[in-house]
């Protein structure tokens, strides 16, 4: 009998602490800007347009885009005890991020290159 209510109050006290540190929205959208400004940073690095500043600038201009297509396309399916985040694109839905603990797990680099070429149009080699 002391088994099983230490095994429920575990549970219970396990439950607690992961509705108590489930990511928000930002937690997501940060997290994906970060995953995507890698990828951006590393193509802008192979494929040099010219001078460092125009680079900066074309880096600075993409970032925008993406946190502007993130505010209006990314969607959180909250779980109570996790939640998932996915970007809707001409009825298609595609999973880009889980979040639990606290913390938010995205998408590698290359799915993220994908997307950036399927969803936002910008020409990647």
């Amino acid at each position: 009998m002391k088994k099983f209510i230490f095994v429920i109050l575990f549970l219970l006290a396990l439950g607690v602490v992961l509705v108590a540190t489930c990511p928000d929205r930002t937690a997501h959208r940060e997290a994906i800007k970060g995953i995507i400004s890698e990828v951006v940073n590393s193509e802008m690095n192979k494929n040099p347009l010219g001078s460092t500043e125009i680079i900066s600038i074309g880096t600075v201009f993409t970032m925008d885009l993406v946190d502007a297509y993130l505010k209006s396309n990314l969607m959180i399916k909250d779980h109570t005890l996790f939640n998932i985040g996915y970007v809707t694109y001409k009825d298609d839905f595609k999973v880009v991020s889980f979040g639990i603990l606290n913390h938010v797990f995205t998408i590698d680099e290359e799915t993220a290159r994908q997307l950036i070429k399927e969803k936002m149009a910008i020409p990647f080699k």
